[in-house]
């Protein structure tokens, strides 16, 4: 599933009966998740009908039990809402996870071309006007594409001054560019960093507090590591800032597929990690059913 269309997946009936005039307080309010998972928009109520605005969506997601969130398009919204956004969470103590500050603009960052240089520095100057008003730090980031006239290891390497310079950009911002290894084809192709080991070089040998791994469960279950998941993320531990998680295969709440969510997450507290867990994924069911399976399925995995 394209990460672009997570909100046309869930709660059909539950708009049917929530106009975007309806707060979020006329939802059964729930206890507070122990982990930081993050919904993002529409996964809670999106669908079809009339859809609750933006800020009316942070309130259910609230009264839900959730306290963090993450948007891949935030930096497509006007800075306006965004303002709205970041007074909402800082208010309420909820923790905003990754936009996507770049999807690496269809470049080989062993070669990049003039023009997908500036546009991916457009793209992370963005990020940047975005970072300040939010005060979030973790972003996502495509690190380009494949060269299949090389080996993967090999451009890794060669990628490396090209990412240097977009850490330049913004480490002084305290931004955090979370690289994602992908299961899936990027714009020019396949991905440069396919699975957590790929990923694990590009930050280790880039060497900067500005590149860390966002360690993606689904997509490393996508490429046959679902019974290696622990053992996978262990050995990358020392390069992640940030987690995701979505059931493989079919993208959906965890416990739809084969990956083990309960004791991923077991894992990340024993790793003490306190810091947004994205929920990127659709889910199994629609309406009301849908939001009642995705909210047992969580409640099951914090437990």
């Amino acid at each position: 599933m394209n990460r672009r269309n997570f909100s046309q997946v869930t709660g059909a009936s539950l708009l049917s009966l929530m106009g975007s005039s309806v707060l979020a307080q006329e939802v059964t309010k729930g206890t507070a998740f122990k982990a930081k998972f993050g919904p993002h928009p529409g996964l809670l109520f999106g669908g079809k009908g009339k859809k609750l605005s933006y800020v009316d969506q942070l309130k259910l997601a609230y009264d839900l039990g959730f306290r963090a969130w993450e948007d891949n398009g935030l930096k497509g919204q006007k800075n306006e809402t965004i303002e709205k956004i970041a007074e909402f969470m800082k208010d309420k103590k909820m923790e905003l996870g990754v936009c996507v500050i770049t999807g690496g603009a269809g470049a080989m960052f062993n070669k990049p071309t003039d023009e997908q240089k500036e546009r991916v520095k457009k793209e992370l100057e963005r990020g940047i006007e975005v970072a300040k008003i939010t005060g979030q730090t973790n972003m996502t980031m495509i690190p380009g594409a494949r060269d299949k006239s090389m080996t993967r290891e090999a451009q890794i390497k060669a990628s490396v001054d090209s990412m240097k310079l977009c850490c330049d950009l913004v480490e002084e911002h305290g931004i955090i560019m979370a690289q994602e290894p992908l299961s899936h084809n990027v714009r020019g192709g396949e991905p440069l960093i396919r699975s957590f080991e790929d990923g694990h070089l590009l930050c280790k040998l880039v060497n900067r507090k500005s590149c860390k791994l966002l360690a993606d469960f689904y997509h490393e279950g996508q490429i046959g590591n679902g019974d290696k998941l622990i053992e996978n993320a262990e050995k990358v531990w020392n390069q992640v800032s940030y987690v995701q998680y979505g059931a493989s295969p079919g993208r959906k709440e965890p416990g739809t597929g084969k990956l083990d969510y309960i004791a991923v997450t077991k894992f990340l507290r024993k790793k003490n990690f306190t810091g947004v867990i994205g929920m990127e994924h659709g889910a199994s069911k629609k309406g009301q059913e849908g939001l009642d399976a995705l909210m047992a399925a969580y409640r099951k995995i914090d437990a």
